[in-house]
């Protein structure tokens, strides 16, 4: 994966973020959590405007992987089925 931050749609509580950032940085969420609630708490609330910030801009995992990788507008199940009289071979 790139460098990019991201959310995680699979561990999260709120929106993902701090799963996200446990997930890029190879962290126990629970920690992340913890850590960002310690934060919060001796910043008078900033780690929740922080938090809002980062959830409205940060693309979720599934996202940029998408963008990487692709998903093409067919699948398989979606395919055409080619008949063996159609002469598709020569």
């Amino acid at each position: 994966m790139n460098s990019k931050f991201y959310k995680m749609r699979r561990n999260r509580m709120i929106s993902g973020v701090l799963a996200g950032l446990a997930d890029k940085w190879n962290f126990d969420v629970t920690l992340v959590r913890f850590l960002f609630a310690i934060f919060t708490v001796a910043n008078f609330g900033l780690g929740v405007i922080i938090y809002i910030i980062l959830a409205s801009i940060m693309p979720t995992k599934e996202e940029i992987e998408a963008e990487m990788y692709g998903t093409g507008p067919r699948k398989r199940k979606e395919a055409q089925a080619i008949d063996d009289n159609e002469g598709w071979f020569w």
